[in-house]
């Protein structure tokens, strides 16, 4: 191999690290397409009169995808399931103790801004959308509430949070704090024990991680 070819493949060689590093430590921030989940948070349902509208609370885990239109602007469609766990509450004005309360699931479609920008290492966001809330009937709790079938509810949510985004090789790779507030519908043809009579409302929290797959 002559001179110039070694000088040439050395040339080409270093080239292409020099693209390699640029990729693998390029700015963080996000990309155009991203998923997440959570495996652990809490979603607090509010506003019961303690008579026959009870309040309970469910460790709650999903999902979601976000597609950037902008740097600042984006749309995400979440899934959540709400396992419901054994707790105290207040029904008919006494304590009913250790009632295993309803799962839940939740859908959403949102729409996410982002202030300052996502292509940045924290990102702070406020978000907003529309979706359902199902509870799902269980054994126990429709012995004391009469709670023996899925029922829905039409949703709406306010919220916000940070998205930390990594640097260098693992840059496609972040995480998410989220909270919400919830607005529930209410519905005559529900059962009494939750948005019966009354317009109710939740809180939800979560930290997650999420994954970029398209820049």
């Amino acid at each position: 191999m002559t001179g110039r070819k070694v000088f040439l493949l050395l040339v080409a060689l270093t080239a292409s690290c020099a693209v390699a590093s640029a990729q693998e430590t390029g700015p963080p921030g996000a990309g155009k397409l991203e998923i997440g989940g959570f495996p652990g948070g809490g979603l607090w349902l509010i506003g019961g009169d303690d008579n026959t509208e009870v309040n309970f609370n469910n460790y709650n885990f999903g999902g979601g995808a976000t597609w950037y239109l902008t740097p600042m602007a984006a749309i995400e469609g979440e899934a959540a399931f709400g396992l419901g766990i054994s707790q105290n509450v207040n029904y008919r004005n006494r304590i009913e103790h250790r009632i295993q309360m309803p799962h839940t699931l939740s859908t959403s479609g949102n729409i996410v801004f982002f202030p300052g920008g996502s292509a940045r290492q924290l990102a702070g966001y406020l978000t907003g959308g529309v979706g359902m809330l199902r509870l799902l009937s269980r054994t126990a709790p429709a012995m004391v509430f009469g709670l023996t079938d899925a029922e829905s509810f039409f949703t709406t949510n306010v919220g916000g949070g940070m998205k930390i985004f990594r640097r260098g090789d693992g840059q496609d790779w972040g995480f998410r704090i989220d909270y919400r507030i919830l607005m529930v519908n209410s519905s005559s043809d529900a059962v009494e024990l939750f948005a019966h009579s009354k317009r109710r409302m939740g809180h939800r929290f979560y930290v997650g991680m999420l994954h970029t797959l398209r820049r």
